[in-house]
C-alpha cells in the first residue's frame, strides 16, 4: 500500500513541478530584470503570479499547482505511516500542514484577486 502512495506522491510532484516550469516560462518577461533569470525567478515566482496584474486564468492555474503539492506531500506522508515509518511520516506530515497553511494563504490573495477583478469590471 505504502508503494501506491509513493507513487501518487511522485506523479503529482511531478505534475506540479512542471506546471509550475510553464507558468515561471509564461510570467518571466513580466518580472523585473533583476528576477528574470532562471534561479532569481524561481524565487519570485510565488509573488508575481499571485499579483493584481497577473491573468486570473493564470493565477488559477497556479493555485491548482499548489494544489497539487499539498496533495503530493500527503500522500507522501500517507506512504511513510503504511510502510510503519511513523517518524518519518510525521515529519512530512508537519510539512502537509505547513504546505497547506501557506496554500489557504495563497487562495485568499487570489480570491481578493478575483474580486478586485469583478469590481474593476463593475465600474466599466
Amino acid at each position: 500500500m505504502s508503494v501506491a502512495f509513493f507513487a501518487v506522491a511522485v506523479i503529482v510532484a511531478i505534475w506540479s513541478a512542471v506546471k509550475s516550469e510553464v507558468i515561471r516560462r509564461e510570467l518571466v518577461n513580466s518580472f523585473p530584470p533583476q528576477f528574470q533569470d532562471y534561479d532569481m525567478s524561481r524565487y519570485a515566482l510565488h509573488t508575481y503570479a499571485l499579483a493584481p496584474s497577473t491573468s486570473l486564468p493564470l493565477q488559477a492555474e497556479y493555485m491548482k499547482t499548489l494544489y497539487g503539492w499539498c496533495a503530493a506531500v500527503l500522500s507522501g506522508s500517507l506512504g511513510f505511516f503504511a510502510a510503519g515509518n511513523v517518524a518519518f511520516g510525521c515529519f512530512v506530515l508537519v510539512g502537509f500542514f505547513w504546505s497547506t497553511y501557506q496554500t489557504f494563504k495563497s487562495r485568499n490573495t487570489y480570491r481578493k484577486n478575483c474580486a478586485l477583478a469583478v469590481n474593476e469590471v463593475g465600474k466599466g
